[in-house]
């Protein structure tokens, strides 16, 4: 298991579920706040998406996608472990459904205003996206618990 590609994908892990956390963060912040203020949370939500989810989900992705590669050469012929194949699919799916479906959807909201015509859109949207990070963040850590088994 070569060390980079180690490195990269503990690095892209901890981007992408770290700036997940900071968004629940966010959110638990902005909810005090007034509609006025919203707007710029989204904002910076959505910064956050496009510098440290979207790009640390996919890191994790390749990264992983390549260390599998390497193991399958070192797998014995028993195979991969329970846990790891855990790891790998959990993992998957959970960096799918940010990069499918949380990132397009906070960049969406970040053009939204919260007040206004728009703001059916922007409840609806933020509710998608509360529901899909949280279970990207359960996904996510399930497959970090399992790969440290």
């Amino acid at each position: 298991m070569s060390p980079l590609w180690l490195s990269l994908h503990l690095i892209g892990f901890t981007g992408w579920i770290g700036g997940l956390l900071a968004l629940f963060a966010l959110d638990r912040g902005s909810a005090r706040e007034g509609p006025d203020l919203r707007g710029s949370f989204t904002r910076a939500r959505g910064a956050v998406y496009r510098l440290l989810v979207g790009p640390g989900a996919m890191l994790t992705v390749v990264s992983g996608m390549i260390l599998t590669l390497q193991l399958y050469g070192e797998a014995t012929s028993v195979g991969l472990s329970h846990a790891l194949m855990t790891m790998q699919g959990l993992g998957l799916v959970a960096a799918l459904l940010s990069l499918i479906v949380s990132v397009p959807t906070a960049s969406r909201l970040g053009r939204l205003e919260p007040t206004g015509p728009s703001e059916r859109l922007f409840a609806q949207l933020a509710a998608r996206l509360r529901v899909s990070d949280m279970v990207t963040l359960g996904l996510g850590l399930i497959a970090l618990v399992a790969g440290t088994m």
